[in-house]
């Protein structure tokens, strides 16, 4: 996790942006979040596919190169809406080093979770073909690649203990009022 700079605020009027693997709650708690704090909620996955179509068609059409930049431009998009807004980013979005310094300057927050936690969200995987026919396995080795770069990005680290919704959106609130901004030159 990035070191805060003492002199900046929280609630400063930027995004909020959720990270976190698949399954972690990012659309679910985002929605919650905005509600609270009377913004927009924009998922950056449901952008896409409203842009593009499915994300699996256009991986497999273009390729995992072509699709994070189009992530990346899209998610730059989001970021500069005229509008504070809390956005749910893919679980994959991180990989991409020009989204990640696209989120040095927001409030970023990591949903985390456990296995067993991932295991009874994704149940057989089918609504997640990266997946494929194992899904548990795969969203640990998933999981192993992304953790270091998630916590490296997050200004905010929510637990797996905090696995309800009201909970989760109010440790945020919470964490929020009372974090420093990270240190962009970190």
């Amino acid at each position: 996790m990035r070191q805060p700079a003492a002199a900046e605020q929280r609630g400063d009027g930027r995004n909020i942006v959720l990270i976190g693997p698949m399954g972690s709650g990012k659309s679910t708690v985002g929605a919650a979040l905005a509600r609270r704090l009377h913004r927009p909620h924009v998922d950056s996955d449901h952008f896409f596919v409203a842009r593009h179509g499915p994300i699996p068609e256009y991986f497999s059409l273009h390729g995992e190169d072509a699709f994070r930049a189009e992530e990346q431009s899209i998610v730059a998009e989001l970021l500069d809406s005229p509008r504070p807004s809390v956005i749910s980013l893919g679980g994959g979005a991180v990989l991409s080093a020009g989204t990640r310094e696209l989120l040095r300057d927001q409030q970023v927050v990591l949903l985390d979770l456990t296995e067993d936690q991932a295991a009874l969200r994704l149940g057989d995987g089918s609504s997640r073909p990266i997946l494929g026919a194992h899904p548990v396995q795969a969203w640990k080795r998933i999981y192993a690649e992304r953790e270091q770069i998630y916590r490296d990005c997050a200004d905010i680290v929510m637990t797996p203990d905090d696995a309800h919704i009201d909970v989760r959106v109010d440790h945020i609130v919470r964490a929020l009022n009372t974090t420093s901004r990270r240190d962009p030159s970190v």
